[in-house]
């Protein structure tokens, strides 16, 4: 059943990407819905395995104490709401409808022109879903802005899509985490000297996350993350491409609603 479900899902990727690959001058939106688009069937996918798993895959019954003999009808009485109960599957602490916004700081770097580092604001989005305690996957966009000394203001963005394993936890939802991706990303630059707006053109991007959750309630955690982004800034013909990063620490508010 794996197998035959993990070659549909590569058949219909494949046939998707195929059917929706931007053309050589395309804008960066149509990469961003592309991407979009393979999250959504991914994560449709995944949620039906994951339904068919746990409908294929009950838990264990629980061990039963001796119990003295009694009618076999007050027998079924008894054990037809405990079957239920067993056979009903509690959610893992991680698994369902992942949700998260984040906002913190860094430090910003442009290759062009000649730009350096700076501090820099960044915002956070998260949209995905916990198929286990041990595997997330979500859509991420990643927002950030500084401002240089001689007067631009550089805003760069990057939609990027995760997956995040769980390095060290509990069972509680409490833990140390990773999170990688790849995805888009480009920049917007606003001249205060030349009083011009420039938007690049979208490069591929790179991104990941070392998080610790820690939990409040069963449906809420506060997630403190640092966090790196690196994406290109394609130029024109036959120039060679700048690239845009950054990293910095953010407080992630994270929900897994069940």
């Amino acid at each position: 059943m794996k197998t035959v479900l993990a070659l549909l899902m590569a058949t219909a990727l494949g046939a998707r990407a195929e059917e929706a690959r931007p053309a050589p001058h395309a804008h960066g939106s149509d990469s961003g819905l592309v991407l979009l688009d393979i999250f959504l069937d991914v994560l449709t996918l995944g949620i039906e395995v994951a339904a068919i798993e746990n409908a294929t895959h009950p838990p264990p019954p629980e061990p039963r104490m001796a119990q003295p003999a009694r009618s076999q009808q007050s027998q079924e009485d008894e054990d037809g709401p405990s079957r239920a109960w067993r056979t009903t599957r509690r959610p893992q602490a991680r698994e369902g409808l992942l949700l998260s916004f984040g906002i913190g700081g860094g430090s910003m770097f442009v290759s062009y022109p000649n730009d350096g580092r700076t501090g820099a604001f960044d915002l956070d989005f998260r949209l995905g879903y916990g198929f286990s305690d041990r595997f997330q996957l979500f859509m991420d966009i990643d927002l950030a802005g500084g401002k240089y000394p001689y007067g631009d203001d550089i805003g760069s963005w990057a939609f990027t899509l995760r997956g995040q394993t769980v390095l060290v936890g509990d069972r509680a939802g409490n833990g140390l985490n990773l999170n990688l991706g790849i995805g888009t990303g480009g920049i917007t630059r606003n001249s205060g000297y030349y009083g011009y707006q420039e938007d690049s053109a979208s490069g591929l991007a790179l991104a990941g996350g070392l998080s610790y959750d820690a939990r409040i309630s069963p449906w809420f955690a506060l997630s403190p993350e640092f966090f790196v982004t690196w994406h290109a800034i394609p130029n024109g013909p036959r120039l060679p491409q700048d690239v845009a990063s950054i990293y910095g620490v953010r407080l992630n508010f994270l929900w897994y609603l069940h």
